[in-house]
């Protein structure tokens, strides 16, 4: 559940499982043991969690699995509390523990329970190791960084997932050179902020050097960027999106607002003018950028007139695609100890105005896009010549799609060039101009 960086966790533990001899099941029903990999990050993540726990405790009541795990940043945020609060755990594993899955299901068949792992977060980057890949063919996630030093004040990542540790570059190499020879053609990289990687073990920001040296990887086509925080971009890393090479000019930008004193509030160091000049100056240098952003509604004294500044931002800007949530209290960070907390019906109203607002941008950079050629990632055959893909100006599982015609047959994992036809609603519709890669 939750973020693609619990997905790359949820995979290390699939692959640990799987190697030490037990069988994965992907129905619930047919299971003894159930491992739910959860998200803490919100108040709604949290509720999601907690319901899929207790709904999956039914079948334990009724004696059709055995124990049930709960994993990541829920049993990190709450620790025992959980096992006190839900009896249909058997055991409660926390984010660094991943690695402890198998000793997890030993203690379970031993009735060495309840289990509670949950320790103080390491000083290195440890959630790694082999894995099962569950995203479509073609494409994988690269965890570069856990943890986070930018302490945004409504933020419990910082206290859920420790502070900034990278990977070393050597074994972010290795594994992505591994996932290309088997067929991967776009690395997603991803952490709490990926422009800040290798500040911590190389004491400077290390983003372009790791991009240089996973463009050397010949398989892979794509290198893409998620998580970079606007105010930790360099000009090195816009040079490497500006080159017409496997870093491709895609990048996702979180603003959370465009209010000077709201961004303020929220400890996000930049300001309403550094936002138009470096936009300015990222689609100036980079042609054919695609930006996606993140936004945040309702914070704590969030006047009207502030919300009317973020909602002319975002129709002034044209952000291909946003995400936006309303703010919600979370215990422990210092925004929910702020005063004059907003409505729930503002904060709604607030979200949908400018969903709605994005809905209609995100369909004219669509239609943009119609009638030219861009080369598309071929992940899920449909029915009666019908393929989905995505381009380079869609990233897995947030943005859109591509509708692809073919009258070939194309293979799962490889890339077609296709002229844009059309749109429907956030996706695009397109047919086969030729196979860039044989099909079969």
């Amino acid at each position: 559940m939750g973020c693609a960086k619990n997905r790359v966790d949820t995979e290390i533990m699939m692959s640990a499982i799987k190697k030490a001899g037990h069988q994965l099941i992907f129905q619930l029903e047919k299971s003894e043991v159930v491992i739910i990999n959860t998200c803490g990050f919100i108040e709604d993540a949290q509720q999601e969690a907690v319901n899929t726990i207790i709904e999956t405790g039914k079948l334990k009541r009724d004696g059709i699995i055995k124990y049930i795990l709960a994993t990541g940043c829920l049993p990190q945020r709450f620790g025992r509390k959980l096992l006190d609060e839900l009896p249909e755990l058997d055991g409660i594993l926390g984010v660094s523990h991943i690695n402890d899955i198998n000793q997890a299901i030993f203690d379970l068949e031993n009735n060495n329970r309840p289990i509670c792992k949950i320790g103080a977060i390491p000083a290195e980057f440890t959630e790694k190791g082999e894995r099962i890949l569950t995203t479509p063919p073609g494409s994988a996630y690269l965890k570069i960084t856990e943890g986070c030093d930018n302490r945004c004040s409504y933020c419990t990542i910082p206290a859920i997932r420790g502070s900034l540790r990278s990977r070393p570059w050597p074994e972010l190499l290795e594994e992505a050179s591994a996932m290309a020879k088997n067929g991967i053609k776009e690395l997603v990289l991803i952490g709490q902020d990926t422009a800040v990687y290798g500040g911590d073990l190389y004491r400077q920001n290390s983003l372009p050097d790791l991009l240089k040296r996973l463009y050397t990887i010949e398989e892979l086509d794509w290198i893409r960027l998620m998580y970079v925080h606007p105010a930790h971009l360099d000009k090195e890393t816009v040079q490497m999106l500006a080159m017409d090479n496997k870093v491709i000019p895609y990048m996702d930008w979180p603003i959370q607002h465009a209010a000077d004193r709201i961004l303020k509030k929220m400890n996000r160091p930049y300001n309403r003018d550094y936002l138009q000049n470096a936009l300015r100056e990222l689609r100036d240098k980079i042609p054919g950028l695609t930006l996606r952003t993140t936004v945040m509604v309702g914070f704590p004294d969030e006047t009207e007139e502030e919300f009317k500044e973020l909602y002319d931002f975002v129709s002034e800007v044209g952000f291909d695609w946003l995400g936006a949530f309303a703010f919600q209290s979370e215990e422990g960070t210092p925004a929910s100890l702020l005063e004059k907390q907003i409505p729930e019906e503002i904060k709604h109203q607030r979200l949908n105005e400018i969903l709605k607002l994005q809905k209609q941008i995100t369909r004219e950079r669509n239609i943009q896009r119609i009638n030219s050629r861009q080369k598309i990632l071929i992940s899920s055959y449909q029915d009666k010549n019908l393929y989905l893909g995505r381009g380079y100006f869609q990233a897995p599982e947030v943005d859109g799609l591509t509708l692809v015609r073919s009258a070939r047959k194309l293979k799962k994992g490889t890339m077609v060039e296709v002229l844009l036809k059309a749109v429907r609603a956030y996706d695009m519709i397109g047919e086969v101009v030729y196979d860039l890669e044989p099909t079969q």
